[in-house]
């Protein structure tokens, strides 16, 4: 494990998260956090990979795990792939309750682990961060296809805050030597589209099919890596062609 550099992966029991953490674990010691187990996960990647368990929206838990990465030597690379979505649902009939939950996680959660890991980044020699949005927070709408009728405005507004916010960090890290980039991912193999829907979806995607999970997290190997040296405040885009700038 000696000479491994380190690298923490959030939301990592399940899909992107897990595909990223399987990804770096062959050549980094992985520190997987999520608010489920993911102790075996850890012992399957080996590399010394630490499991921590914990939620993303609460700052305790976030200074935890990037006080196990200081203590693992160092956090060279930091991935926030922790998320929760709901129901497509128009503006109208959104809950409040809902609204707070996504907000919550996915875009305070994410200003909240990168406040605990920003120092310890800037500490640690060529290090970066890595979060995700989604092409549903830059086309404003969630549901495949165009359909003003679904929306989902707290899912799609707590991811365009995502891109915002990888900006702001990137500008003010820069100087320091950290870099902080951003991934938006189109449709996704995973839990977050039921199996059902699949195909339909598919056929609107240009490239006509839904995204790996693995092709994700090679994306986010990418912007970790040395040869994303001079990458910095860019969010990359990987969605099948369904969003192109």
């Amino acid at each position: 494990m000696s000479g491994l550099k380190i690298a923490l992966v959030t939301g990592a029991a399940s899909n992107i998260g897990k595909a990223t953490a399987e990804d770096l674990g062959r050549d980094h010691r992985v520190i997987l956090a999520d608010i489920a187990d993911t102790s075996a996960l850890a012992a399957q990647i080996g590399n010394g990979a630490i499991s921590v368990s914990g939620d993303v929206s609460k700052a305790d838990d976030c200074q935890r795990w990037i006080e196990t990465a200081k203590q693992a030597g160092g956090l060279h690379a930091l991935i926030h792939a922790a998320g929760i979505t709901r129901e497509t649902v128009p503006a109208g009939k959104v809950k409040l309750s809902d609204w707070e939950d996504i907000i919550r996680i996915n875009l305070t959660g994410s200003f909240i682990l990168m406040q605990a890991a920003m120092e310890l980044l800037a500490a640690t020699a060529d290090s970066s961060a890595v979060l995700l949005s989604s092409r549903a927070g830059q086309v404003g709408a969630s549901a495949h296809g165009v359909n003003p009728q679904a929306t989902k405005p707290h899912y799609v507004s707590s991811k365009a805050g995502v891109i915002a916010l990888t900006k702001a960090f990137a500008m003010e890290l820069a100087p320091r030597g950290v870099r902080v980039n951003c991934v938006a991912p189109g449709p996704i193999e995973g839990p977050m589209i039921p199996r059902e829907k699949w195909g339909a979806i598919a056929k609107m995607v240009p490239l006509g099919r839904l995204g790996r999970p693995t092709e994700i997290a090679a994306a986010i190997r990418f912007l970790s890596s040395d040869a994303a040296s001079f990458i910095t405040g860019h969010t990359l885009n990987i969605n099948g062609g369904t969003f192109m700038e």
